[in-house]
């Protein structure tokens, strides 16, 4: 398939290539046939899947993505992320000014909690704001419905937080609700979201149909072992694709209340000011014809060291600023979305 016959059946369709991104492609002068997603990251590594064919990716040549993110491919071959229609983020668990993203473009967040543990409401609450933010349908999903005698206590209370929340109970030993979570997810991308112990490696193998995801028991605590230990996308026989997700012990939203619309402080106000007498005002300072960093280097008066410290800071710096403009864009689409009459 090549960009001149839009109309034949695209090769990554199974996991969401639909006509929206067809067009999207097309619009930006892209070949659809080289678009690709990410469906692993690992540490310093993607893997992406395009056409038939898998390839890892290093960050540094391809920074700022995220499992379920949308690739295009330039003539030169340079990776071009397209815009992201959802993204699960979060507050990262070791700063308040940085963000986690977790996963993008899905299209249903799956909060799952397990109901033979302790119920913690308020960790419940915080991941169901994280899936609202994200700009996708947020689902509640009660799995191991055949421990529990009854679900009112853990939802009493909750009115507010479960407002336009459908909520499903499961089992994956007696199969009560798996198909109720089947048709939720078919020709859908699904993120699982919940802590160690809820069930979503279990529920992953029983819709894979394969023993594909390592599962562990939970302890007596209530929290369960962390047996995922990576983000991906795994496409499923039912059609669509589901993201299992680490278990998280914290869901804190990332509001960035501080620094929110400001610029991140600059560590390198002089190598910023350099970089406005590039020629091209978006240069990459890599490797960019007429980049003033590039000519610094080598005229000696930059070491790369320097300058690649530099250019993590730029990436991360760019990082921030895309994640709160595209975070704040989804929550004012969420907010309008509930409030419309």
């Amino acid at each position: 398939m090549t960009a001149t016959d839009p109309g034949q059946i695209h090769p990554l369709a199974h996991i969401g290539f639909d006509g929206s991104r067809m067009a999207e492609t097309i619009a930006g002068g892209w070949d659809p046939a080289l678009a690709a997603r990410v469906v692993r990251m690992d540490r310093g590594w993607a893997t992406i899947q395009q056409g038939d064919d898998s390839r890892r990716v290093q960050l540094r040549d391809c920074p700022q993505i995220v499992v379920g993110d949308w690739l295009a491919e330039d003539s030169d071959g340079t990776l071009v992320r397209l815009e992201r229609h959802s993204l699960l983020v979060r507050r990262a668990v070791s700063t308040k000014a940085e963000p986690q993203l977790m996963a993008a473009n899905v299209d249903v967040v799956l909060v799952m909690w397990a109901l033979d543990t302790q119920v913690s409401t308020g960790r419940l609450k915080d991941m169901l704001v994280l899936a609202r933010d994200s700009g996708a349908r947020p689902v509640l999903l009660l799995s191991k419905i055949d421990t529990a005698e009854s679900i009112g206590d853990l939802l009493d209370g909750m009115d507010s937080e479960l407002e336009g929340v459908e909520t499903v109970t499961t089992s994956t030993v007696t199969g009560e609700g798996l198909e109720q979570v089947v048709d939720i997810i078919r020709d859908r991308t699904v993120v699982l979201l919940g802590s160690s112990g809820a069930g979503k490696s279990t529920l992953t193998n029983v819709l894979l149909g394969v023993e594909l995801q390592v599962t562990g028991t939970v302890g007596r605590s209530g929290e369960g072992r962390h047996t995922t230990t990576s983000r991906e996308l795994l496409p499923l026989p039912s059609g669509g694709a589901i993201i299992d997700t680490p278990g998280i012990r914290a869901a804190t939203a990332w509001e960035d209340e501080e620094q929110e619309g400001t610029e991140v402080a600059s560590r390198f106000p002089d190598l910023d000011e350099l970089a406005e007498e590039c020629r091209f005002s978006d240069c990459t300072h890599r490797g960019a014809p007429g980049c003033a960093i590039e000519q610094a280097v080598a005229g000696g008066e930059l070491t790369r060291s320097r300058k690649a410290d530099y250019l993590a800071f730029v990436d991360q710096r760019t990082a921030l600023a895309e994640v709160r403009s595209t975070a704040t864009r989804l929550r004012n689409r969420e907010s309008n979305r509930r409030h419309r009459p």
